[in-house]
């Protein structure tokens, strides 16, 4: 038998360090731990196809909970599915009542274990599909108020005005306007095309 731990977080931003640290607890070996930095929504994962392909029957695959294997109620199910027919053992830390065990469970036991799991499931996916609900929501209500999303747009500084009036009148070269501008190459240029649309204007 042979222990693998199993990380997820939905993007490169987040943090997995309290995930390592409950594999630490479980004695599970760094090498053996398996991180993916992407969505739950499916399991095209990089990490977790690999992991898959290298259990065995009886390895043990932890989880730190449901949530860091999936968040695809239909999807969940059927990997969950896949591993106890292949005889691999599933330990979730937070939910342990849908631990798997090599042990013969009796009929009643499995049907309220499938119950928990797909409520389970279907919690983690509708958490999913409300935090997209809310970042849309969150877009909107900013594009409403005119807040502009992403990068600030650049603007006509008195520095950038004054370097493009000495380049424009060939007093300085288009690098040192640049660096009096303070701001990027691409900026400059930019903001250069602007001010000159002004003056034709």
């Amino acid at each position: 038998m042979k222990r693998f731990g199993y990380i997820r977080v939905s993007n490169k931003d987040q943090n997995v360090d309290r995930q390592i640290e409950n594999m630490r607890r479980e004695s599970i070996s760094e090498r053996d731990v398996f991180i993916d930095k992407l969505s739950g929504k499916n399991y095209e994962r990089p990490q977790y196809q690999l992991l898959k392909q290298l259990v065995r029957e009886n390895d043990e695959i932890v989880f730190d909970s449901i949530t860091r294997m999936g968040r695809s109620m239909n999807e969940t199910l059927k990997e969950y599915e896949w591993f106890v027919e292949n005889g691999v053992q599933l330990k979730f830390l937070k939910e342990p009542m849908i631990n798997t065990s090599d042990e013969e469970d009796d009929i009643i036991k499995q049907a309220i274990q499938k119950v928990i799991l797909t409520v389970l499931a279907a919690f983690a996916e509708k958490e999913r599909l409300d935090i997209k609900t809310r970042q849309a929501e969150g877009i909107e209500a900013a594009k409403a108020k005119g807040r502009h999303l992403g990068r600030p747009k650049a603007k006509v500084t008195p520095e950038v005005k004054q370097a493009y009036d000495l380049w424009i009148n060939n007093k300085i070269t288009a690098v040192e306007a640049i660096d009096r501008s303070k701001v990027s190459k691409t900026t400059f240029y930019k903001l250069a095309k602007e001010l000159k649309s002004r003056e034709e204007s």
